[in-house]
């Protein structure tokens, strides 16, 4: 092959080139079949670097050698780009972002591939330091300090996988249907936020307004609600408030509506009460039937309570959308619930799927809800959600039903305009047309199944995702499970929003445009909540890693694992404190250094 040098003009390789390169050598060391596959999918020409299409031969040229390794895709990697700086670091998180942010080459299948690319850094790294640790072990000669350094590589190798380093992936705004689209990124850009603020509680409130009124049908037996349970998770002052407001400002102007027509029809109701009580004092009346009372129309509440959400629900079959500033008190189940925030927890799932509901009341007749509809979304802060969550409500599958976003905090800046008065109106038309659409004759909700080409399109990407799922593990797996589930739901929202917006001719079957986007923002939905889950972990295990940085300021900065085992108790169990000190070199607050004792480097830490 020509192994011709290219000097391109700049040196300086974006992020996501340099990614794409980093996560191929690491799949290299495993599979160069896979890796071939992957790099197969990524066009040359949509490497925006003027060397790309040479790193993406060079990549495919060591893919065909017998036993490829880092040194031969760097080596062919340098004499095609003529750039001696490019290195052997993994930059993983920007491939994951390039795959689902570019829509030139890195696309889909390239996505496909990047939890692979991952999995395979990290066994290559933790195996490398496995390896070496048991050979400093076995070694005779090896001092207690050289163990103890091998070891703590081998916790921090581990540690260290490739998911600690995902990175934000804007929310995939393009997918969304008219007029939503326009209206999230004009809402955005004027109020100098993060596009998912705006595009999270518009969707509920999308969601919350069709209510029991639809459902789709992946196929014979398997139907949908349009029910999201939506969260984001962001720090105070990042713009979670003011997106939520320019957001929530249709359906709350439905609910004011309903106030006022509630309002009216409370007055009137007074005055035949009272009628009805005189003619009820005189001697010569019949008995009649006493005027009953209005109940207002409900479409957006912030009760946190399932007895206080009850008789809302009772009272407005097709369902309501729960809207809180901050969801960590809808969190607190114990609160409400007397220490029995198991069973509250429960109740509140069986209103994520619509299923019946029973509110026992002591002091009040029992409700009984056929379709508990109840779409929710709010804004919460990192730490409170680690604490308020925690891994009880993701055990009990309560956070994995939540599609979370935490975008990266951005300055704020004066606005210079608002939404379009034409996007605006297109929208609160849009809601207008969504609020008049009625259930089946039944009244049971209306089912809208899926056309040939969306069902085939749904099939091909369950198979696959099932795949995903059944190799993953844990908490991931068990988000997996769900997601699969998102895409019905909200291919049905994105059809309600097409045709209620700018597609009145669209049928009541759903198109493949809808699962098509529904399944990108799934796909995102599911990596952006592992990134959101790790970063809490993190948080969390930081939080409790306190006391281990506050002891070793007390004595004098600097300490091994084992001076930490000996320490302090909740270290002792193997790995722990290894563990504990790799956290805090990852987390920017130590550093590895050799002890006074000699061994291999890294093997104590001190504080920075």
């Amino acid at each position: 092959m020509n192994r011709k040098r290219h000097h391109p003009t700049s040196t300086r390789r974006p992020e996501a080139e340099k990614a794409f390169l980093a996560g191929i050598v690491e799949l290299l060391h495993d599979d160069p079949q896979r890796c071939r596959k992957a790099a197969a999918l990524v066009e040359a020409s949509a490497l925006t670097i003027e060397a790309g299409p040479e790193l993406l031969a060079a990549v495919v040229e060591a893919a065909v050698l017998e036993s490829p390794t880092f040194a031969d895709v760097l080596r062919i990697a340098r004499e095609r780009s003529g750039d001696e700086a490019i290195e052997e670091r993994s930059l993983i998180a920007d491939l994951v972002a390039a795959a689902a942010g570019s829509r030139g080459g890195y696309g889909l299948g390239v996505d496909r591939h990047a939890r692979e690319i991952m999995e395979a850094a990290a066994r290559r790294r933790t195996v490398d330091a496995a390896t070496l640790a048991a050979a400093v072990a076995a070694d005779p000669s090896s001092e207690p300090a050289q163990i103890e350094a091998a070891a703590a590589a081998v916790a921090e190798a581990s540690a260290g996988t490739p998911s600690d380093r995902m990175a934000w992936v804007p929310f995939p705004g393009a997918l969304l249907p008219e007029p939503v689209r326009a209206f999230v990124s004009e809402a955005a850009e004027a109020l100098s936020t993060d596009p998912v603020f705006v595009a999270f509680p518009l969707l509920a409130s999308v969601a919350a307004t069709v209510g029991n009124r639809r459902r789709i049908e992946m196929w014979s037996g398997w139907k949908e609600p349009p029910i999201l349970w939506l969260a984001t998770v962001a720090d105070s002052g990042s713009g979670k408030s003011p997106g939520m407001d320019k957001a929530l400002q249709f359906v709350r102007q439905r609910q004011d509506d309903a106030f006022q027509v509630f309002r009216a029809a409370l007055a009137d109701y007074e005055a035949e009460k009272r009628e009805h009580e005189r003619a009820s004092r005189r001697r010569d009346a019949e008995p009649a039937e006493p005027p009953r009372r209005p109940t207002a129309e409900r479409f957006i509440v912030d009760d946190c309570t399932i007895e206080g959400l009850g008789p809302i629900l009772e009272q407005n079959p097709n369902g309501v959308l729960v809207a809180r500033d901050e969801l960590s008190g809808w969190f607190d189940f114990d609160r409400y619930s007397g220490g029995r925030g198991g069973g509250e927890a429960a109740r509140w799932l069986s209103c994520y799927n619509a299923s019946p509901l029973i509110v026992d009341r002591k002091l009040a007749p029992t409700l009984y809800v056929p379709a508990a509809s109840v779409t929710i979304y709010g804004g919460i802060q990192p730490k409170t959600l680690a604490r308020a969550a925690g891994s009880r409500h993701v055990d009990n599958g309560l956070l994995p039903r939540f599609i979370l976003a935490s975008p990266p905090r951005r300055m704020k800046e004066i606005p210079e305009a608002d939404v379009s008065f034409a996007t605006a109106e297109a929208v609160r038309t849009m809601f207008d047309t969504l609020g008049a659409i009625r259930p089946a004759l039944d009244g049971s909700p209306k089912v809208l199944d899926l056309e040939p080409d969306a069902a085939a399109l749904f099939r091909e990407f369950y198979r696959e995702h099932a795949q995903a799922q059944y190799a993953a593990s844990g908490h991931f797996a068990a988000v997996l499970a769900k997601a699969e589930g998102w895409v019905g739901r909200l291919a049905l929202v994105l059809h309600m929003i097409a045709q209620a917006g700018d597609d009145p001719s669209r049928g009541d079957r759903i198109r493949a445009d809808s699962i098509e986007a529904a399944v990108g923002i799934a796909r995102w939905a599911a990596c952006e909540w592992q990134r959101v889950f790790i970063e809490m972990t993190a948080a969390s295990a930081m939080e409790a890693d306190a006391g281990l940085r506050e002891w070793i300021e007390r004595r004098g900065g600097i300490a091994s694992p084992r001076d930490v085992r000996r320490g302090l108790a909740k270290y002792r169990a193997p790995g722990a404190a290894e563990a504990g000190l790799a956290r805090l070199v990852r987390a920017g607050k130590a550093e590895w250094q050799a002890s006074s004792t000699g061994g291999r480097p890294a093997d104590t830490v001190r504080l920075k």
